[in-house]
């Protein structure tokens, strides 16, 4: 019953997710001159913390290891001796069907691998964004008290001085540690796969094969010929695009410790100024309100990034395996398996697409409250913020790109490609599921599936610019406070508070 209830639960999409930034031990004794004084501090970073139940931790241990260089080397490695193998028996089409078949099941694996990483960015993304908003509230308290103890013109001197200065030369990309070769090399790639270029290139390609469609006399081994193209290339795309989300959710990851390494030392400037001890805050994100359609493929992906789409496939391949023998392991018996793998991970690619585009706009909503957050940090003590950064968004690429990337992730195109799976299916039915039958419902999916992962490459990129850009505001914007407080710390050692007397000297304070 314990493995059950750990398979089937609530998806991640429909949960509210809680965080709350760690709260420093503040040690504060009395120095020499009998005034309280602040013991330094180790800012804390970032930390993805481990999921609490057994099944989850295994299964992220094995989409880290999908994602891995090891893993991507030896998919080359498998690629290369298919093709060197295709010499010889590239003519048989037992062949042509058993690669078929071994390629739809990689991809089916691949999809839940690919889905699952898609779940963690989503919940990761939101539990640093509620942590970040739970250290901006105490943020926002602790400023707050500065304001009304520095009343007689610290802040407006310090914020003088600050103007007058330049600003730091130090920007994120500085203070990050650079990625490996392999990472570099992933990175690079998936500016070529995913370009818009790359693309018109796959599409021209597929076109030139139903060119020579009239030609080759339409037979199944025409079909065949554009099916293991297709299948060797989305054998090639799925494992690269492990590798990307794997690299990309790395360097994030050290993005985010970045950040978070300056927002803490602004938090101990601060408690150290004004010795709030107070914990921070709990902050709630709740579940994003969907549609019925919507919320449906939240449930779907959770179910594919989790054990059971694994569990289902194997499932499948008992059965195929049962029926051989009264098949008698015929051509059709060996494009049955891969038939179904292939028209799953048909529609699994446009939910894939689909989820992508959820996690961005989740993210992006909350990269804007934060934003408003700090806005009304800066207002408070009266400093004005850093320049935006934005993205390039005037070139014709970035344009087509972004237009196709929004017609993709549509929740339309996803009942579209069910439809379309399900298209696949009566024509192969209306067929008996004879060899040509089944190579209808291979081929097209082969080739649409490719595409999406084609895309899933662009959507990713554009989402690394997007995000690397908000990285770089939030960073500059600590950047900036922190300086502040330096300058209100320098200012206070060189003239004396005037305006109101803190409470906690009045309480102190002999008659």
């Amino acid at each position: 019953m314990k493995f059950v209830s750990s398979i089937f639960v609530r998806p991640v999409f429909r949960r509210d997710i809680e965080g709350v930034a760690k709260t420093p031990s503040i040690d504060i004794v009395p120095n020499a001159d009998g005034e309280n004084h602040t013991l330094p501090q180790v800012a804390t970073g970032y930390r993805v913390k481990s999921k609490t139940r057994l099944f989850d931790q295994c299964l992220d241990a094995i989409v880290r290891i999908s994602g891995s260089a090891t893993v991507f080397s030896i998919i080359l490695m498998m690629l290369l001796v298919w093709a060197l193998l295709g010499i010889k028996f590239g003519k048989q089409l037992s062949w042509k069907a058993f690669i078929s078949d071994f390629q739809s099941i990689l991809c089916y694996v691949f999809d839940s691998f690919l889905m699952r990483q898609l779940i963690n960015a989503y919940e990761e993304n939101q539990k640093a964004a509620a942590q970040m908003r739970s250290r901006l509230s105490s943020h926002k308290r602790m400023f707050e008290k500065l304001k009304s103890r520095f009343e007689g013109g610290v802040l407006a001197q310090a914020a003088e001085r600050l103007n007058s200065k330049a600003p730091p030369t130090q920007g994120l990309s500085d203070s990050l540690a650079p990625l490996n070769l392999f990472g570099r090399i992933i990175l690079f790639s998936s500016r070529i796969l995913g370009h818009i270029v790359s693309i018109c290139v796959y599409w021209t390609g597929i076109f030139l094969w139903i060119g020579f469609g009239h030609y080759c006399g339409w037979t199944n081994e025409w079909q065949l010929y554009i099916n293991s193209a297709t299948s060797a290339m989305m054998v090639f795309v799925f494992s690269f695009i492990a590798c990307l989300h794997e690299c990309y959710s790395d360097y994030i990851g050290t993005y985010m410790d970045a950040i978070y390494r300056l927002d803490a030392s602004l938090e101990l400037e601060l408690r150290s100024l004004t010795d709030d001890n107070l914990d921070h805050p709990l902050i709630v994100i709740p579940a994003p309100k969907k549609n019925w359609l919507q919320v449906w493929i939240f449930y779907y992906a959770d179910v594919i990034g989790t054990l059971l789409g694994i569990v289902i496939l194997v499932t499948v391949i008992i059965v195929w395996v049962a029926v051989g023998p009264v098949l008698h392991f015929s051509n059709i018996w060996w494009l049955l398996i891969g038939t179904y793998a292939g028209l799953v991970g048909l529609f699994d690619s446009f939910v894939l697409r689909n989820i992508q585009e959820q996690v961005k706009g989740e993210a992006d909503a909350q990269v804007e409250i934060i934003d408003a957050d700090d806005a009304a940090l800066f207002e408070i003590i009266g400093i004005p913020m850093p320049d935006k950064e934005t993205v390039n968004s005037s070139s014709l690429s970035y344009k087509v790109s972004s237009v196709v990337g929004r017609a993709s992730a549509h929740l339309m195109v996803v009942v579209i490609g069910f439809l379309i799976t399900i298209g696949c299916v009566v024509g192969s039915s209306v067929m008996k599921w004879s060899e040509t039958g089944q190579l209808i419902s291979n081929v097209p999916p082969s080739i649409i599936e490719t595409f999406f992962m084609l895309i899933l490459i662009t959507g990713q990129i554009y989402d690394d610019a997007a995000t690397r850009t908000n990285f770089k505001n939030i960073y500059n914007r600590r950047q900036k406070l922190l300086s502040f407080m330096k300058e209100v710390k320098d200012g206070e050692k060189s003239s004396p508070i005037s305006g109101t007397v803190p409470e906690k000297c009045l309480e102190t304070s002999g008659p």
